[in-house]
């Protein structure tokens, strides 16, 4: 059998017995051919796989076996010549782990990335430019080491020690291993190139999930912190800051960091003057900084472990062609930043732009509705106030027509005043100022009385309303003025979409230490698209367009969303289309009270 015949066996079931060491003969025995076939099985090994640390660990075990050595690794380095792969053969992952931190590429590591070119020593303890082994490192003797380049230029190196048999490796070992590593070149530039094509992906995938998650916040405080914290998941860095000019244009106000220390500045104020966010502000461009330490007297808030911040990144947030902010993300490690990531981050600031003025126009809003609904209540209180007066003192015989424009004027006057409390007890709720005022209820009592109240309300459309008391007592913690609030909107809402001679039923479910409360109407039903919908403020129903008569300022069953969570319980409904629609409410229990 040739030396190629003994080699072939190991190839085909690599993946099984990465670790054995071939029995086999030495390379300075092979010939030219046979060499070359051994270096195209190597070369097909390593490049028949994508991932970059399977095709690293590939290189350093076929190396390792083919010549015949105890130990081998690959580094591989990034554009400031650090190392940041490395993977090892021969060692097991307990050895590996107690070695420590990755090689700097000091002695005659360094010598090798430095030098480019093949490096073989005998006895490396005996060599003047070596640097020591680390503790708990194996002891090693022999080098073989070549550089991996591309087009002249050093990206990682492969090297082995100490070859079974002999004292050192030979001149066709190095042979063999730099043609070898000129391939393996080639198959970490593929590796790299499907990773960056895969980040690229994943990367556009994170920014329009972000920007969606952007589009549906509407309180600033929240969305400055989605906006850094997302800065920093596009990028996959440590920390980020969001910087917006204040009012009078003069600095930078931080609104929220993420992975740095608290700022030592209680206005978290930053200077135009001489800071990088003001270049940005100044030409509308991102600025990209990849080492700091060039930097002077720009001052960087530490990161969270105390270091300062070694790279850094800044877009600015666009407003109508005018920049109202910057994003900044930083690396705790000097690097440079591609180009795809400047524009990359560069987009969000555009989403998060956008996201930032319709969250401010949307506090406007609220703030002029709240404050037009405080200016109402005064003049209405007067017109209702007068209405009933004058209903109560009308002479007799007045003309039917004059009697209904009273009562027209009352029951709208009443409209109003209702419409006024929902849309400032909806902006209280959202803003976190409704305080509860708890006491213990029992809560079949409360789901009785709060019914009874509504029996006229379907006696107008001929209506049934079910409600069987449970015999045993069920007790709860609420406010049970804002409880009956939440409860009354649900079952109004229940009897709007109910047709007349329809039936509402509710009926209490008691499950571990949760009651949850049922209100099943015989209306249309609510779309699947739509279920989650109808909780969010202002929206009605498209059954609207159907049923005229089913008129609403699509405020209630948003008021009894933040009420019941307010109260630790959940609210949800479930629905098809031409059977009705079920709304649940899920309660806490007092459990210390259950058994009362």
């Amino acid at each position: 059998m040739s030396v190629n015949e003994r080699i072939q066996p190991n190839i085909g079931n690599h993946s099984k017995r990465e670790n054995e060491i071939l029995p086999i003969s030495y390379l300075n025995d092979f010939t030219l051919l046979e060499r070359l076939q051994a270096l195209t099985s190597a070369n097909l090994i390593v490049s028949s796989e994508l991932d970059l640390d399977t095709v690293l660990q590939r290189i350093a075990d076929t190396a390792r076996q083919f010549a015949n050595a105890a130990y081998a690794a690959v580094g591989i380095l990034d554009e400031y010549g650090s190392i940041t792969s490395f993977i090892t053969s021969g060692i097991s992952k307990e050895e590996r782990e107690k070695i420590g931190e990755l090689p700097h590429g000091h002695g005659l590591l360094g010598v090798l990335i430095r030098q480019g070119k093949a490096l073989r020593v005998g006895d490396m303890s005996k060599d003047p430019r070596r640097s020591g082994f680390p503790p708990n490192h194996p002891l090693m003797t022999s080098l073989l080491g070549v550089p991996i380049s591309l087009q002249d230029q050093v990206i990682g190196d492969l090297y082995l020690t100490d070859k079974f048999g002999f004292d050192e490796f030979s001149a066709a070992d190095e042979w063999w291993l730099t043609l070898f590593a000129r391939q393996a070149a080639v198959a970490v530039q593929n590796a790299h190139h499907y990773k960056r094509v895969q980040i690229s992906h994943q990367r556009a995938q994170t920014l329009a999930e972000l920007a969606g998650t952007l589009n549906q916040s509407i309180d600033p405080e929240e969305l400055f912190q989605q906006i850094t914290q997302a800065s920093c998941r596009l990028l996959e860095l440590p920390a980020s800051a969001l910087y917006l000019l204040d009012s009078g244009g003069t600095h930078f106000e931080m609104q929220s960091q993420y992975g740095l220390q608290e700022s030592l500045n209680p206005h978290r104020l930053m200077s135009l003057d001489g800071s990088i966010a003001g270049k940005v502000l100044a030409n509308g461009i991102p600025v990209a900084v990849s080492d700091t330490s060039a930097l002077q007297e720009v001052l960087l808030q530490p990161l969270h472990n105390g270091r300062t911040p070694r790279s850094l990144l800044v877009v600015p947030i666009r407003c109508h062609d005018q920049v109202s902010g910057v994003i900044e993300v930083y690396s705790a490690q000097p690097r440079e930043f591609s180009g795809e990531e400047v524009s990359l981050l560069e987009a969000f600031g555009g989403q998060a732009a956008l996201a930032l003025e319709k969250a401010q126009l949307y506090k406007h809003k609220e703030e002029f509705l709240s404050m037009t609904a405080h200016d109402l209540r005064a003049p209405l209180a007067s017109i209702m106030m007068s209405a009933g007066l004058l209903a109560a003192h009308l002479p007799a015989g007045l003309p039917p027509t004059l009697t209904r424009l009273v009562n027209n004027i009352s029951c709208n006057s009443e409209r109003l005043n209702n419409l006024l409390n929902d849309l400032l007890d909806l902006t209280r709720l959202e803003q976190g100022k409704v305080r509860l005022h708890l006491e213990c209820l029992e809560i079949g009592e409360a789901v009785a009385a709060t019914a009874h109240t509504l029996i006229p309300l379907f006696e107008e459309k001929a209506q049934k309303l079910e409600f069987d008391k449970p015999l045993r007592e069920y007790w709860v913690m609420a406010d049970r003025r804002r409880f009956e609030q939440a409860l009354v909107n649900l079952i109004a809402n229940s009897n709007k979409y109910t047709p007349i001679a329809g039936t509402v039923k509710i009926s209490l479910q008691v499950t571990g230490n949760w009651v949850t409360i049922r209100i099943k109407d015989s209306g249309p039903g609510i779309p699947l698209e739509e279920q989650n919908r109808i909780f969010d403020r202002y929206y009605r129903q498209t059954v609207h367009e159907q049923n005229s008569e089913a008129t609403g300022t699509g405020l209630g069953l948003p008021i009894a969303r933040y009420l019941i969570e307010l109260h630790g319980g959940q609210i949800w409904v479930e629905s098809e289309v031409g059977y009705g629609s079920t709304f649940f409410i899920k309660l806490p229990l007092q459990t210390s009270l259950q058994s009362m």
